[in-house]
């Protein structure tokens, strides 16, 4: 957002800064993980334990493996979105040490902690739907997803097939995108960085335990044909690649977000936020405990060091400190509005 009033301009930013750090002294409560956070890292914790000693453990038929390894995949989603997101942010804890511990998790879920930070943070919060910078627009060329990228005859009907891409999101990344990255020496966030000799050695044992625990040992140990299980593990995959895109890309790519050329665009960050961001199902309890606060995206891009537990009484706190200064700012009330809204703008980029 551009504005010549500069002193207003400061003054917003200012106030919600302020706004944001006096929640905390009033509550006398500390910006990082609390009870509630605690029940949902045990919650996830349980979840994906449980679930997987259901599945290589019980005399389950055929159908029932079926259904409980969905639900196991179902907790991968739930644990990334509320225990390793946070933990990749430093938002768990004040300790490195527990950050770290629980940010691991990522490679266990298929994707690879260390390029996942790096990405993430240089590639994404640092430059918010900026094309040719923000890693989550680059999509190998199955998408438009910014108004200033080349337009191909195939987009006229990418919020048709999105679904399908959407659903290789996951086999993408635990089979190519990491590896692309890791490998990569023309990306501009990579630049002549050298990966240490560990981080070699998690990228390839991270792919190999994933692989291991949901395909080979359920090959090895299950009674049902290996192209069941090679069945329902492409299927659990298919249904996390979904979901997970849909979750994050209806926070940015939707028909009332901007695209900006450069960071410079904007007076500062905090606008350049509210400009490209959009919430969604804010006041909806269960997204807001299933998503891990990511429906809540503007308080996320403005404060990602606070955990995620927080975010729904913040977002109240910075959607009435917006309307107060006149500062749009976006959101779906629910999420088949937000899934609604990323597929109107899908067809907007794919034809215009």
């Amino acid at each position: 957002m551009n504005t010549s009033d500069s002193t207003n301009s400061a003054l917003f930013v200012s106030t919600i800064q302020t706004r944001i750090n006096d929640y905390f002294k009033e509550n006398n409560c500390s910006i990082k993980s609390n009870w509630a956070m605690h029940l949902k890292i045990a919650t996830g914790t349980l979840w994906w334990l449980l679930s997987y000693l259901v599945i290589v453990l019980l005399p389950l038929t055929k159908w029932e493996f079926f259904a409980v390894y969905l639900f196991h995949g179902m907790g991968h989603i739930f644990f990334s979105f509320n225990v390793g997101h946070d933990a990749l942010h430093n938002a768990i804890s004040k300790s490195k040490k527990i950050n770290k511990f629980w940010s691991y998790s990522y490679d266990l879920l298929g994707v690879n902690t260390y390029m996942w930070r790096f990405m993430h943070h240089r590639g994404h919060h640092a430059c918010l739907n900026i094309q040719g910078e923000d890693m989550s627009l680059e999509t190998a060329g199955f998408f438009r997803l910014s108004s200033h990228e080349k337009r191909k005859k195939m987009h006229k009907y990418q919020h048709l097939y999105s679904f399908v891409i959407y659903g290789s999101y996951l086999f993408y990344y635990v089979f190519v995108k990491d590896y692309k990255y890791f490998f990569s020496k023309n990306n501009i966030h990579l630049k002549n960085k050298k990966h240490s000799r560990k981080e070699w050695v998690i990228l390839f044992m991270g792919k190999f335990l994933y692989l291991s625990y949901m395909l080979f040992i359920p090959l090895y140990i299950l009674p049902f044909s290996w192209y069941f299980i090679v069945f329902t593990f492409c299927v659990t995959l298919f249904m996390i690649g979904i979901i997970m895109s849909f979750t994050f890309q209806t926070t940015h790519i939707i028909d009332t977000t901007t695209y900006p050329k450069s960071k410079k665009e904007y007076e500062n960050y905090v606008y350049h936020v509210f400009e490209t961001t959009a919430d969604y199902a804010a006041n909806n309890p269960l997204a807001n405990w299933f998503f891990g606060g990511l429906n809540v995206h503007v308080i996320h891009h403005l404060r990602s060091d606070i955990c995620h537990i927080h975010y729904p009484a913040l977002t109240r706190i910075v959607k009435a400190t917006a309307k107060e200064f006149g500062v749009p700012y976006r959101e779906n009330i629910t999420i088949f509005d937000a899934g609604m809204a990323h597929l109107k703008q899908l067809k907007k980029l794919g034809t215009a």
